[in-house]
Formats: structure tokens, sequence, C-alpha cells
């Protein structure tokens, strides 16, 4: 499963969590991590990262990202949009960190931490000390350059499936929306996503599917056309594919819930 979170935009978030676990998931904007205590995994682009106590981590905009908890985390995060830091952003273009895991220095953190972790009304001030932070981390780390890349595509893309996964799309329906050729598209897709829009599509249905189950009466026949399927056949195996059981079974079990497969409950947020 993963997961596009479209609404980071323009903005700076901060949260507090417990014992994080969140599935593979990708935004515009970037994230950084505080580790307070623990010990915390995290997956950047299908490469592992262990993170340990006071260490500090930078997730780039749209770089599919997870994160694991196997026995216990308390973390900070702050997620910033990419318009608060320009400079860095053209700096990092087409490029990724090679080692996002960072420390800083006890001056920078003591600032650091009470700039970006707690509400702050001061812009100017935010941005001052996201470009000492970012200063800090180029000076541990260096850029992987990548294929060139169009990000506002991606999230066009994304954004366009979030909207219509429950209507009957295809790639070739998209592309000719989007103004693109359907071999680019489908090209374009594969690189990003790591996955085909045929697979992608079919977790986004059967994701909510699930929530349907759990959070409503509604029959399983409504339920799949509810999703955008187009027979209770493909539905079933599609399901089973995913979930390795039944549509019946999994409402049967009762198992853990959709909303608690994002750590919602366990964050407490102050936007700013």
């Amino acid at each position: 499963m993963l997961i596009y979170e479209a609404h980071h935009f323009d903005l700076i978030s901060n949260y507090q969590t417990m014992n994080l676990n969140f599935p593979s998931h990708l935004h515009r904007c970037y994230e950084l991590l505080f580790l307070v205590d623990g010990e915390m995994e995290v997956i950047i682009n299908q490469r592992s990262f262990h993170l340990k106590t006071g260490q500090f981590l930078l997730i780039l905009p749209y770089e599919i990202h997870s994160f694991i908890t196997k026995s216990h985390s308390l973390s900070k995060i702050c997620i910033f949009s990419p318009d608060y830091v320009p400079t860095f952003q053209s700096m990092i273009e087409n490029s990724s960190l090679e080692n996002p895991v960072f420390n800083l220095s006890l001056e920078a953190n003591t600032l650091i931490s009470r700039t970006l972790f707690k509400d702050n009304p001061n812009l100017l001030e935010q941005k001052a000390c996201l470009y000492l932070l970012l200063s800090e981390l180029m000076g541990q780390t260096s850029l992987i350059s990548g294929e060139k890349q169009d990000p506002e595509l991606l999230h066009k893309l994304l954004t366009y499936i979030q909207d219509h996964f429950t209507e009957s799309i295809s790639l070739k329906s998209i592309a000719g929306t989007l103004g693109y050729s359907y071999n680019y598209l489908s090209k374009y897709f594969n690189t990003h996503i790591s996955k085909s829009f045929v697979d992608f599509l079919n977790e986004t249905r059967v994701n909510y599917a699930c929530y349907l189950l759990i959070y409503t009466e509604k029959n399983i026949t409504e339920i799949a056309f509810l999703c955008g399927y187009e027979s209770i056949r493909s539905f079933n195996r599609n399901f089973v594919k995913i979930k390795l059981c039944a549509p019946k079974e999994y409402r049967e079990k009762q198992p853990q819930s959709f909303i608690d497969l994002y750590p919602i409950n366990n964050i407490t947020s102050s936007e700013v």
C-alpha cells in the first residue's frame, strides 16, 4: 500500500509521536524527524536507515518513505513546504541525500528545538532555523544525482487518482486528461512509484474497501461498486491478492482498524 498525502502545501506543521509505525507514503513537503528516545527504522526509496536517540533525519519532497518502531520510540516531526527553503530546494533538484541521518551541534539543537517543534508565529525565525539545520546536514552528507524529475506531474497524477479511484479510470484516460502520452506516463509512473498503475489503483480501492467493511454495514457487493469495481468477481480477486483473505473474512475478523494504520490517535499536532 502506498499513500499519497496531497494536502501538504505551503505549511509548517509539528507533531509528537509515540511508537510511530506508518506505511509507505509520500508528499510534496520536507519531513524532519528528531528521535527523542528509542530506536526507529526509516525506509526511504527502498533504502533502510536506523535512527537512534538524539539523531535527526530529513526526508526530501516526493520520496517514498515509511516508519517502523519495533520496540519503543518517541519522536518529534516537523513537516515544511519547499517554499520555505527555495535556495536549498534548487540545490537538491533531481538529487537525493547519501545519508539523511545527521546530528546537530549543541547550539543549533537548542535553537531549532525551541523554534521548529513548538508553536512559533515568527516566520523569519522559522526560515532562519531551517537553513541553519540544512547547512549542518549538508556538512555531514553529500548529494546523489538522479534522473531528471517532474515532481508537479507526480502531484497531479496521484491527486487525480485519489479524487477519481472510485470511478472507471485508466492510465490512458488520465494521460488524455492531463495532456501526456500514454507511453510517457506509464514509464513515469513505474519509475517514480515503483509499481504499475493497475497495482496502485487496486491497492487504493482495496484500502478503501477495508474502511467500508469495518466502519459501515454496507454489503460486500455494494462496497465493491463503491470502490470502483465493475464486477464482484474482480473485487474479490484483487482483495484476496492484496489482503490474503476474502472480504467477508476480513470483516468477521475485525482486524486492526483502518484508522489505526495511520498513527492519528498517537499524534498531537500543532500547525502554524
